[in-house]
């Protein structure tokens, strides 16, 4: 099973928003609570922040019943009141773990409109999780200095 996470940064607050997402069974992965806001994070911090919520990411059989109902949730989770605001001046950033390989993959934020959408080209940054911390701390900030 893969686990992954999103991370949201708001450069203008230096604030970032972490949280596990769930595979839904034979379908996409979505967010899910519990959501973390943290500010002014050092890359190491940030990093164990990663790792630790990873832990928190499942597969789970059912899809919400009421997807407007869900980004609802999802915003008020994140501290935000429209999918406008998230994407005002945002950065968005996976992480996942697969067959023991730590995957940094970047997005960029097309706006509101389009969302947060993947690169022509691949910018995902991969290394055995087993890596040295060191080395994991400059894959994701290459990974974070990827992101538009």
């Amino acid at each position: 099973m893969i686990k992954s996470v999103s991370i949201k940064f708001f450069s203008k607050e230096n604030k970032y928003i972490i949280y596990p997402q769930l595979k839904i069974k034979g379908f996409v992965s979505i967010a899910s609570s519990p959501y973390f806001i943290e500010y002014n994070l050092s890359s190491s911090n940030l990093l164990e922040k990663i790792l630790d919520t990873l832990k928190l990411s499942r597969e789970i059989d059912e899809r919400p019943k009421d997807w407007k109902e869900f980004r609802t949730e999802y915003l008020k989770g994140i501290g935000v009141k429209t999918m406008k605001a998230l994407h005002n001046g945002s950065i968005s950033l996976d992480v996942s773990i697969k067959d023991d390989t730590i995957i940094f993959m970047p997005w960029e934020n097309k706006g509101s409109k389009e969302g947060f959408v993947g690169f022509k080209e691949d910018l995902t940054v991969k290394l055995p999780f087993n890596s040295l911390k060191e080395d994991l701390i400059k894959a994701l900030e290459l990974a974070l200095s990827r992101c538009k």
